[in-house]
Formats: structure tokens, sequence, C-alpha cells
């Protein structure tokens, strides 16, 4: 068993070359190095220079020998996998994750540890490292750092959560630093809808588009924008809460304050809620959704109304941003299988005909698990939590 766990440090990448190889590598799997050299234009000796030095660094690993198409066998190089890892923690309201995974991304998923979410903010950065800590210990290899998933206002440039309306314990706390400061491995930290973002764009279905939109209707509802491979943040990191955006003046309080918040009527937890007061026993959207599945309870009027609102939230970004595709994540769509043409029909009616025809509704194929590690693979590779922008929008 090793132990040994990486000094935190900045970013590991010293040289553009060294950026294309590994953005070569995860979009397209292990490859020789006559391969690599192919597909960036990256000269011969400068990607052996290149390869050399990732190896070093424990971001590369050599695999079996390989006959390309051209040229002469040479061996497979892929992203590390066995001699390094990177831990992604996901907090949610009610429940926190906790997961590991090679530099490719591929999450093992027999070292999932899941806790409820401690109600004070000592207790979470205690259970996080905990649980990391036990994690670490079990990986045969380094531990290169830890990706957060994070709800709320998160101040970018402070790494700080200004405010939390579903988890107020972390407001004006610093998660990333304090555990960066206890496990002593380098932390990154990404606004939830961002880290959807991310796990879209580099392990889903958004790989090769330049502009998209994300919209969370998980527990809460966030909006994350892609414009020219990056993710609008604001000013300070602050944007993207088009949940808390008033569409009842007199409506259901929220855990911002006010009243009548959209994500009060539009998310996996309003239509829980809903079902829930109705039937007069707390359901989660988990087995809301098995019911609906198994036909077991009749909720249309309720479906109906989420879905209304849920329909005002998408019209609402597809006229503000005009993405090329919005996905969607989220469960309560699961419940049956007419839900999405459902939910599209009523978007149609109400986004602007030209910015509706131009955009492309999906459900979202990643989640903040893979946001988590995206984040901060990224963070290792390239100093951001976020990728560098992309070539050319699809």
């Amino acid at each position: 068993m090793n132990r040994s766990r990486a000094k935190p440090r900045g970013s590991i990448l010293r040289h553009l070359s060294e950026r294309e190889v590994l953005t070569v590598l995860q979009g397209h799997g292990p490859m020789s190095r006559a391969e690599i050299a192919r597909h960036t234009g990256i000269s011969g000796p400068t990607v052996t220079r290149t390869v050399s030095a990732l190896l070093e660094a424990g971001l590369l690993e050599e695999g079996d020998m390989r006959q390309p198409a051209l040229g002469r066998p040479g061996r497979v190089l892929r992203l590390a996998t066995r001699t390094v890892s990177v831990l992604g923690a996901v907090v949610g309201a009610k429940q926190c994750e906790l997961v590991s995974a090679g530099l490719d991304g591929a999450i093992h998923v027999e070292g999932l540890r899941t806790f409820a979410t401690p109600v004070r903010y000592r207790d979470l950065v205690n259970a996080f490292t905990q649980h990391a800590r036990q994690m670490m210990a079990e990986r045969s290899g380094q531990v290169q750092g830890l990706g957060i998933s994070m709800p709320g206002l998160l101040h970018r440039r402070e790494r700080r959560t200004v405010f939390s309306p579903n988890l107020h314990q972390t407001d004006g706390q610093r998660l990333g630093e304090d555990l960066r400061e206890r496990l002593g491995v380098e932390t990154a930290i990404v606004q939830e809808s961002h880290a959807l973002c991310l796990a879209e764009m580099t392990y889903g279905a958004a790989r090769d588009v330049a502009d998209f939109a994300m919209l969370d209707i998980s527990e809460g509802m966030g909006v994350g924008v892609v414009h020219g491979g990056h993710i609008l943040e604001g000013h300070s990191g602050l944007g993207g809460e088009l949940g808390h955006v008033t569409v009842d003046i007199h409506g259901k309080p929220c855990g911002c304050g006010n009243r009548g918040c959209l994500e009060t009527v539009a998310t996996d937890t309003a239509l829980a809620g809903a079902i829930s007061a109705r039937l007069g026993r707390k359901y989660t959207i988990e087995e809301i959704v098995a019911l609906l599945q198994r036909d077991e309870i009749a909720c249309e009027d309720e479906l109906t109304e989420v879905l209304e609102y849920l329909a005002v939230a998408l019209a609402a970004v597809i006229n503000l941003f005009n993405p090329n595709k919005l996905f969607i994540h989220g469960r309560l769509l699961d419940a049956r299988r007419d839900l999405f043409e459902r939910l599209l029909e009523r978007t149609q009616r109400r986004a602007l005909a030209p910015a509706m025809a131009d955009c492309n509704l999906v459900r979202a194929q990643g989640n903040k698990r893979l946001g988590a590690i995206a984040g901060i693979i990224h963070r290792l590779t390239t100093g951001r939590e976020e990728p560098l922008e992309r070539s050319a929008p699809s």
C-alpha cells in the first residue's frame, strides 16, 4: 500500500506541447508517439521530449506495442490510471459523495463513498477529510488532487462560497482551501452547474461543442453557459442563478429568502415536494421516479405544473443565450417516457422561434462526480479548473 501523495503545486503544464499531448490523448484515447505527432502536428523529437516529461511527472503511462497504420510500431501512451489517481467530491444539500478516478476520468465505482451532509461546516470538513484519507490509503499510487462540485454562489477569485441558498453552513467558507490544508493535495472547487458543463465538455456529448448551455434541475436550479469554449461566470463567478428568478410573487418560500423562485416550482425537489405534500408522506425524487415508472401513483397535475415552469426556464435560456445545444440534468424526466417530448413541445411554444430552431435540447450524459474529476484534472494540467478555449464552434 502506497500512501505517498503529491505535494500541492501549481500548473504541471509548462509548455504548449504538453497541453496538446494531454488533450489529444484525452480526446482520442491511447496513442503511440508517432500517432500523437500526426494528430497534433508537433515534430517527432518534440513529442519524444514532451512525452518523457509527462511520464516523469506521472501524468502518462506506457502500454503495449502497437502497429500504426503508417510508420513503425511503438508503445502506446495513455493518461495515467495505475500510478496516480484523483478524487472527486460532490457537495449536496442532503448528501455528499466522494469518488476516485484515473486521469482518464474513469471513476472507480467500487470506491464510492456517501454520507449525509452535516449541518455544521466543521463537521462537513471533518467528514470529507476522514473519507478522503481512507480512500487515499486504499489507492495503490499517488493521489494527485481533489476536485469539488459545490452548490451556491462561489466567488471565483477568492474560491469562497459567498451564499448558498440550500446549504447555508457553507456561507463565507472556503472548502477547497480547507481541504487542501487538511489533505496536503491540490484542490479545485467548481460551482456545480459549471461542474456539469465540464463533465459534458470533457466526457460527454459536448466534447466538440463550443457554444452550449446546461440547465441543472436536480436539488436546485442553475444554468451554466459555455461560449467559445469558455464557461461564462460573470464578474466574480456568481452568474448562472436562474433558479432565483421570481416567477410567482406570492409563491413558496425559497432557501434564498425570497418567495416564488423558479427552483421552487421547476426542479426534482419541487416535484418531490408537491407530490409528498398531497400524499402526506415525504418522498425523495428517486422514490417518486420509481413509483411513476411502475404506475403506482397518479400525479398528472404536479407533473404538468413542473413541466410548464421548466419550459419557462428553458425558453429563458434559449432566448437569452442562443445556445447550439441545451443540456438538461435531472431525474424527473426519467419518470415517464413521454415527459421529454411534452417538455419540448411546451418549450417550443414559449421560446422565440428563430432561437428555438437553432437549439437542440438533449439530456445531459455527465454528472457532478465527473465534473469534479474534470475540474481537478484541468487544474493539474493547466492550472485552471476549466478547459482552455476550443478551436472552433461546432
